[in-house]
């Protein structure tokens, strides 16, 4: 068995290798090979937690992941969790793995993937990111490798002057960042609307990855409303865990094209834009992402050998 820190999921998870199994994940959700029952959420201490197992032929994975929104205030992620990879044929434990990064990795990843899907090219002209924490930092990070990027603009209530230094990016407002954004990532622990429509221009792709309860909102109903096309990680997941999805849902507002990215890729759907990705999470991505990452290590020799 192995143990997986930080440092090592960034050097075996490169953005080709994330993207490419979070795909995979998609895919497999989508046609049915993967197997991951309705993860079990708990509030604890007034916090979201999250149980998330799934099995595949060849994997076997629980995740315990939290949000914890205090942390900031410790200097600490807000996002914390850890991975467990087995093997579904002896039952071995092959891999712990450190949750946090592996989570804003895999969601980072499926931002990207989006993106790349409805601008069906490998170029930004404006990149606008709305937060200012580890999700941020890493939608940053892989984007920036991923694409060809004219130009990236970071609005936050604090700290996104820092994170535009570090990105060579723009600190600004946010009716600037939508106003100029042809992508914009929705990175935030808000549970009320900052992907404003009344600002957006007539052509835009949103991934929003926030608002995990059915009361919370990152995206007005303005937005769902210029949207032509509108697609989750799951519609099981997103009509029982978001309000950008339950809400418009509800109101009836939601366009006429939703779908599953999962079913996007496998049936080579192509996307309207103006378009939004709506993502909570789901286990296959937490699944193909720690099994791609055990054996990216094992082959190049990375992560605590650990015998149990």
């Amino acid at each position: 068995m192995i143990i997986l820190n930080s440092k090592d999921l960034e050097e075996v998870l490169t953005p080709e290798v994330s993207i490419n199994a979070i795909k995979d994940a998609f895919s497999f959700y989508s046609s049915g090979k993967i197997i991951q029952p309705q993860r079990q959420v708990l509030t604890i201490k007034g916090n979201w937690w999250g149980i998330m197992p799934s099995y595949t032929d060849f994997s076997f994975v629980t995740k315990i992941v939290n949000v914890i929104p205090s942390n900031k205030e410790r200097n600490l992620p807000s996002v914390q969790g850890v991975v467990i990879l087995m093997s579904p044929d002896t039952g071995e434990p092959l891999a712990i793995i450190e949750g946090s990064t592996l989570t804003a990795i895999r969601t980072a990843s499926a931002s990207v993937l989006s993106t790349e899907l409805a601008l069906k090219r490998r170029s930004i002209g404006t990149l606008g990111v709305i937060g200012a924490g580890m999700e941020a930092r890493y939608h940053l990070k892989i984007a920036l490798k991923y694409f060809s990027v004219s130009k990236v603009l970071i609005s936050a209530r604090k700290n996104h002057y820092q994170l535009a230094k570090e990105f060579g990016g723009e600190a600004v407002e946010l009716e600037k960042l939508l106003r100029e954004s042809e992508v914009i990532y929705a990175t935030t622990s808000s549970d009320k609307p900052v992907v404003l429509g009344k600002f957006l221009s007539e052509d835009f792709h949103v991934s929003s990855i926030g608002a995990h309860t059915p009361n919370a909102r990152e995206i007005d109903d303005e937005t769902i409303k210029k949207a032509k096309t509108y697609f989750v990680d799951s519609i099981q997941a997103v009509l029982n865990e978001t309000g950008d999805f339950i809400q418009p849902k509800n109101l009836g507002i939601l366009p006429k094209n939703v779908y599953e990215i999962g079913e996007i890729i496998n049936k080579g759907i192509s996307i309207e834009r103006p378009s939004i990705f709506k993502t909570v999470g789901i286990a296959s991505q937490d699944n193909l992402t720690a099994y791609v990452a055990y054996n990216e290590a094992i082959k190049k020799g990375i992560g605590i050998q650990v015998f149990l």
